[in-house]
């Protein structure tokens, strides 16, 4: 459900509201009946009663909440809706036309508040280590393309995996699999390097090429409808910002993918 779908829905139950109080606001009888008419009448018809002693003739209490209430009755309807749309409905995963996982900047915004969070120098970056992040690029997306889980949990964190699970699931329900095939990685730059708790970052940006398309799993190559989106031999570029970090083995791990602008 969107923001569009939200604001409607306030705007309809505000102008329910607003004729709600109109009417509350409305004196009886005054589209029935004006006194400034019937001054003569209206004062023969006053019964002893209401003249003795000079008092003030008792009226009946309007009924129902009045004005006020049904303000706030209002309000509390308002914020049910926009509480609903926005907290309760689970927005469904993110689409992964070219494996765009976790926002590593929620990891470095999290990480930054630890104290024992340390930036090192990009220099401290080897070729060694930018070589392992070459090859991570290459291995995940075969990996991926595969749908093999198993071959998946040798370069990534457990959180990455449990994300990359949940994508190839949701993919499978919608009976199609996401292809990145031939990748060529025309640039990269490494942005920022750290420490946390004894274990290396780093955060890397990548320019690549590859093939990428969707086939369906209720077809086979050849058939009509195979490829649901994308090309099988146009390749195409793309930007992202991969967070790497390295394992109690010295290992480097992908530990978040975001897509870059």
């Amino acid at each position: 459900m969107n923001i569009t779908t939200c604001i409607m829905s306030g705007v309809i139950v505000a102008v329910m509201g607003i004729a709600a109080i109109s009417v509350a606001e409305t004196p009886r009888g005054s589209a029935l009946e004006d006194t400034s008419l019937y001054p003569t009448t209206r004062h023969a018809q006053t019964t002893d009663a209401e003249t003795t002693e000079g008092e003030p003739v008792a009226r009946p209490a309007r009924e129902g909440p009045g004005p006020v209430g049904i303000l706030l009755l209002l309000l509390l309807l308002i914020g049910a809706t926009l509480f609903y749309f926005l907290k309760i409905q689970r927005p469904s995963l993110p689409d992964f036309p070219e494996l765009t996982g976790r926002d590593s900047s929620s990891d470095h915004a999290s990480s930054s508040r630890s104290l024992d969070r340390q930036r090192l120098s990009i220099d401290s970056i080897t070729s060694a280590d930018k070589s392992a992040f070459q090859q991570l690029l290459t291995d995940v997306y075969r990996a991926w393309s595969k749908g093999d889980l198993q071959e998946l949990r040798q370069f990534v964190t457990p959180d990455m995996l449990n994300y990359f699970s949940a994508a190839l699931a949701d993919h499978t329900s919608q009976h199609i699999r996401n292809h990145v095939e031939d990748v060529v990685l025309l640039r990269a730059e490494i942005t920022e390097a750290w420490t946390e708790q004894g274990a290396r970052s780093a955060t890397a940006k990548f320019r690549w090429s590859a093939r990428t398309y969707d086939v369906s799993l209720t077809k086979q190559p050849g058939d009509p409808g195979y490829v649901v989106k994308g090309s099988e031999t146009q390749s195409t570029e793309s930007t992202e910002v991969w967070t790497f970090t390295q394992s109690s083995e010295h290992q480097w791990l992908l530990s978040g993918i975001l897509q870059a602008r």
